[in-house]
């Protein structure tokens, strides 16, 4: 295993410590502001310029500050991943600022990323999420569901999945017509290129055209994704955000 996964499993088991000290064992025990302000940071809801969330430290006591026009559920994730890097001793200075793009940095070794690994398994606790993760039928509708339940990001929620997941999957976060990064089950083989332009056959690549893109899974060729050695098909589900000009897209291996 190398550094990098030690510290992503570093900020995992300080989320997992957390959920066992404060006794929670359903949904709706996950309170992300009350997590945080026993834990020493009050949250205050405020217009950002040019920050998705921020938190400031002063001596025992912290202030997290998150916009009141986003969502609930990045609300909370803004606030977990502030909590995280609080309690993995990020905050060195007086202020630490996190941008949109810090937020969706899942692939390197940066601390963004280990804050997004606690946020994850703060909000999502894999104790709570695995057998929701272990079914047949692969699409995002069971990742809509459990991100519903947990009031959490949908692209959280999509990684949590693939991880936990026995079939053989993988996530997929494409902007601007590349593939920026992914995630994928244990036992998921085919190879993909990070930085890869989308092929014209992949559902993801329509909506960086301009074009509708197909609601319900489909099954494309399998090299417009991945090095296919001898896979002929895999399916492809993918949904894009507007807002935010990114596409997830969730592939998986159809058993034979």
């Amino acid at each position: 295993m190398s550094d990098i996964d030690l510290k992503l499993v570093e900020a995992e088991r300080i989320a997992s410590a957390t959920i066992e000290e404060f006794g929670i064992c359903s949904p709706e025990h996950i309170r992300i502001r009350d997590i945080a302000f026993a834990k020493g940071a009050m949250v205050v809801e405020q217009k950002l310029t040019r920050a998705a969330a921020s938190i400031v430290k002063a001596g025992s006591r912290a202030t997290i500050r998150i916009p009141p026009t986003d969502t609930m559920e990045r609300k909370r994730f803004s606030i977990a991943h502030e909590l995280g890097h609080l309690l993995m001793g990020h905050v060195v200075s007086i202020k630490k600022v996190c941008s949109h793009a810090d937020m969706m940095d899942w692939y390197q070794s940066s601390q963004e990323t280990q804050a997004n690994f606690f946020a994850s398994e703060l909000i999502l606790p894999t104790k709570l999420v695995s057998s929701r993760c272990d079914i047949g039928n692969i699409s995002f509708e069971p990742i809509r569901q459990i991100a519903k339940d947990f009031r959490a990001s949908l692209t959280a929620t999509a990684i949590k999945f693939v991880r936990l997941c026995p079939e053989k999957c993988a996530i997929i976060y494409s902007t601007q017509g590349k593939i920026r990064w992914f995630y994928k089950s244990p036992d998921w083989w085919p190879f993909i290129h990070k930085d890869k332009k989308l092929d014209k056959r992949t559902l993801a690549y329509d909506f960086f055209v301009g074009e509708p893109m197909e609601p319900d899974p489909v099954e494309v060729d399998a090299d417009a994704w991945v090095e296919s050695r001898g896979l002929d098909e895999i399916m492809e589900h993918s949904i894009a955000s507007t807002q935010y000009g990114f596409v997830l897209s969730l592939l998986w291996i159809e058993p034979r």
